[in-house]
């Protein structure tokens, strides 16, 4: 049996913790168990242990005891990896549908010497039926300097719209001689908004209040005021082709002034695809376009209207309501 299957087995066992944003792993939430190797070393040891005895040599009985007294400073070691560390919760940005998530967590040793050898694990498909998959399953080795703050991103895919948490989250090591195995589960209170994925009709609706939009318009002006970086929803007439034709990064031309159009976006214009993620998706794509090209517009759908506007968090309003949309 090895000591992923242990763990698996007992895992329901464990003492549970409730979500926090920071966590302190103290002696209680660390467990500790011998690897494969060693047993194997303890095996080699009890059979030089009865070598010695039935010979009665004093060498054999000193390297012996000099090695396992090795192996059982090895365990102070080992648990001292994980013992102290305190782990925070950081900055995550919500994600479209099919995207990977970045939790960010904020690794504090301050006042504590180095650890070596940290396997970070977060398996997103335990609970989804027990289901395994190796192309799910994050995994990442890192070291953390004595006395230092640092940060990792833990990765977890998406598949569907909403609120998605970050389970638990599994640290282990077997530093620094591979004979014992130290893990602990940590359990915080991170969580990040899942938009629908933006796909669709990409002609922007011409709805109720909304003024003359068309494809080739420039949605804000025909003043030249600068570039920006491509985004999905960007109509073609606007990339500067020179620049992508030069190998160039792919780069959209803004346009400002007067003439700044406004659309409605209404669930009456998305009701006859007749699948609810389907419509909500198309809202998605709609509203980038609409931002990405200058335009003000409002959004309506069941339970929600926001007037027309423009802007950061005008987008991000509306692309919230689409996420919680039940």
């Amino acid at each position: 049996m090895t000591i992923q299957s242990i763990k698996e087995r007992w895992r329901h066992f464990f003492p549970k913790h409730h979500p926090t944003h920071s966590i302190i792993l103290n002696g209680g939430q660390i467990f500790i168990l011998p690897t494969y190797s060693g047993f194997l070393f303890g095996f080699i040891l009890f059979v030089m242990l009865l070598g010695s005895m039935n010979y009665n040599n004093s060498m054999g009985y000193a390297l012996t005891f000099l090695l396992g007294s090795m192996a059982m400073v090895s365990i102070l070691h080992t648990h001292r990896m994980l013992l102290g560390l305190r782990i925070e919760v950081g900055k995550v940005a919500p994600v479209f549908s099919g995207e990977t998530a970045q939790f960010q967590l904020w690794l504090d040793n301050r006042g504590h010497q180095a650890r070596y050898n940290l396997v970070w694990e977060y398996d997103p498909t335990f609970k989804i039926q027990n289901l395994k998959s190796d192309d799910l399953k994050s995994k990442m080795v890192i070291a953390l300097p004595a006395n230092q703050r640092m940060s990792i991103n833990i990765p977890v895919p998406t598949t569907q719209r909403g609120r998605i948490f970050l389970e638990q989250i599994m640290v282990y090591t077997r530093f620094p001689l591979g004979l014992f195995h130290a893990w602990a589960y940590i359990h915080l209170n991170a969580s990040t908004l899942v938009y629908p994925k933006p796909y669709g009709n990409k002609n922007l609706p011409l709805g109720e209040q909304s003024e003359s939009i068309g494809e080739g318009s420039h949605k804000g002006g025909e003043d030249f005021i600068g570039y920006r970086d491509y985004q999905l929803g960007d109509s073609p007439r606007h990339i500067d082709w020179k620049a992508v034709a030069r190998e160039q990064d792919w780069m959209i031309k803004q346009f400002g002034g007067i003439g700044i159009a406004m659309v409605w976006l209404t669930w009456d214009d998305v009701h006859t695809l007749n699948d609810l993620e389907a419509a909500l998706s198309q809202l998605c794509l709609w509203i980038l376009m609409a931002e990405n090209q200058g335009t003000k517009y409002g959004l309506k759908i069941p339970n929600n209207t926001f007037e027309p506007n423009a802007g950061e968090k005008h987008r991000e309003r509306c692309l919230r309501s689409l996420a919680l949309f039940e």
